[in-house]
């Protein structure tokens, strides 16, 4: 009794100690949190002083059965595991061809891998995106607040129910290991350990086999999603498995006629998404059932554009607002009654437009910001008080959140460096990493002669702090950036996992 007592007190200890030296921050989802904010608010070890100092710290090489477009998620970081194996950092990435592995981030070796499917899945239909295989960014339960009681009956829920349902719930102690969810390519939700890759429950129907989905969101209970392109004959929506609710109830929103975003939700639960049609969603949690919409002004856009934008949701004066991406190239804010514009901005592009999703973070003094990747040139129009040169091919816009008449607005504030293929940036410790994925043509394939390359900009001023060079080879995955622990990642459409950043102590 007295040993097991004593390897609680020093497992506790060894927790409070990494979280003294800010070691174990998650990034439990794509853009790092249900609200796709891109902020990672307690990354301690990346400053404005050590960025210039930014290494490749990880490169490993995973081979996919199933080749296309995206081949590689970018990872998702359970920033302190305590495994069967002692204290790990595990990155978690899937591949096009429903594999998954957890990367020792550490050591650089993989921890484990799974097949999740055996045998490739037939694609058809669609657009050029369902030319080949792809994957889903997987996601993990939010971490566990101390202190703070789950909310919406969480805790009961969690009783209630068992295995993949209770831990999707959080319904574990301290130590136990949170799952890591994944939908495959024949549309099956996985709940597995995080430990050892075992599954917690046999995989469930979620989506049509052969969809192309967008990244996994977990919040009480539920998996959010979407479907786009018309990837093997399935619907474009938006989708919710509750795995609170012992059938793991599946609901959809289906949008007729357009591509749909990546969901982002608000504090009360709202699921938030973008059309190509122009219109951006508002739905309850878990039925997906229509609270409100805002459909911007119709332009030449095509309604089945590749690209849309994901919203960003964040809170300010004790409410929720949020940034969409117009088919008009122009930002719009909006509160959650999602029914008029607070504010619009200019066009930002003439030609090309915002790509991928909207970023957001607040300054030491308080100050909302709001950064947007464009692909293209500026619009002369949008008068940016601040310049970091000429960007003929793409650019970080950003703008700050200001009042006029009491109503909040969004202030252009400056524009980056020329960057070629902008993804959304993802910020910390008042810096801005962006990630020029290399020259992409509008069907969303790379030049095969172009490479990534990730820069790191002051992101209150844009100014450049760092930046990878011809470090890296090939071109990147459309797919986002990881920021987790001293590290940034990404991968590159040759299905190599790239991490540039700090060294850190072994």
């Amino acid at each position: 009794m007295r040993r097991f007592a004593a390897l609680a007190v020093m497992t506790i200890s060894g927790a409070c100690l990494a979280n003294a030296q800010g070691r174990p921050v998650d990034w439990p989802s794509y853009a790092g949190d249900a609200q796709r904010s891109g902020w990672e608010k307690s990354d301690s070890r990346i400053t404005k002083d050590n960025v210039k100092d930014f290494k490749l710290v990880l490169k490993r090489k995973l081979e996919t059965q199933q080749k296309g477009l995206q081949p590689l998620t970018p990872p998702v970081v359970i920033g302190m595991l305590i495994s069967y194996r002692g204290f790990k950092e595990l990155a978690f990435v899937e591949g096009s061809g429903g594999n998954l592995w957890a990367i020792d981030a550490d050591m650089d070796r993989i921890f484990w891998q799974k097949q999740m499917v055996s045998g490739a899945v037939k694609l058809r239909g669609g657009s050029a995106a369902c030319s080949g295989g792809f994957a889903a960014t997987p996601a993990l339960t939010p971490p566990m607040v101390f202190g703070k009681r789950p909310a919406g009956g969480r805790a009961k829920a969690a009783a209630s129910v068992s295995g993949a349902r209770a831990a999707a719930l959080g319904g574990g102690g301290f130590g136990t290991p949170r799952p890591v969810f994944a939908v495959t390519p024949d549309g099956k939700l996985h709940v597995m350990n995080t430990s050892n890759g075992d599954a917690y429950e046999p995989p469930v129907n979620f989506i049509p086999a052969g969809a192309k989905s967008s990244g996994l969101t977990v919040s009480e209970g539920a998996v959010y999603t979407t479907t786009s392109g018309g990837c093997g004959g399935a619907p474009n929506a938006v989708w919710a498995i509750d795995l609170a609710s012992p059938e793991s109830t599946v609901a959809s929103y289906p949008v007729a006629d357009a591509n749909v975003s990546g969901v982002a939700l608000g504090t009360d639960g709202t699921v938030y998404a973008q059309t190509s049609a122009g219109a951006l969603l508002a739905l309850t949690p878990k039925e997906l059932k229509l609270k409100s919409s805002f459909t911007a002004p119709e332009s030449d856009v095509k309604r089945g554009a590749l690209n849309v934008p994901t919203p960003v949701v964040f809170t300010y004066r004790d409410r929720d607002l949020i940034v969409s991406a117009g088919r008009d190239g122009r930002l719009y804010l909006l509160d959650s009654s999602v029914s008029t514009p607070l504010f619009q901005t200019q066009p930002l592009s003439t030609d090309r437009g915002v790509w991928g999703g909207i970023s957001s973070w607040q300054d030491a003094n308080g100050t909302r910001w709001v950064l947007a990747p464009v692909w293209g040139s500026i619009n002369p129009e949008l008068k940016l008080p601040s310049s970091n040169g000429p960007a003929p091919n793409g650019s970080i816009v950003a703008f700050k959140v200001d009042e006029q008449s009491g109503l909040p607005v969004l202030t252009p504030a400056w524009v980056s460096r020329d960057i070629i293929s902008p993804e959304p940036p993802v910020i910390t410790g008042g810096m801005a990493f962006a990630l020029s994925a290399g020259a992409y043509g509008k069907d969303e394939r790379a030049k095969s002669s172009s490479h990534a390359t990730l820069y790191s900009l002051d992101a209150e001023t844009g100014k450049e702090l760092y930046s990878t060079g011809n470090q890296v080879t090939a071109p990147a995955n459309l797919t986002g950036i990881t920021l987790a622990n001293g590290r940034v990642y990404f991968t590159t459409n040759d299905a190599t996992l790239w991490a540039f950043g700090v060294f850190l102590e072994r």
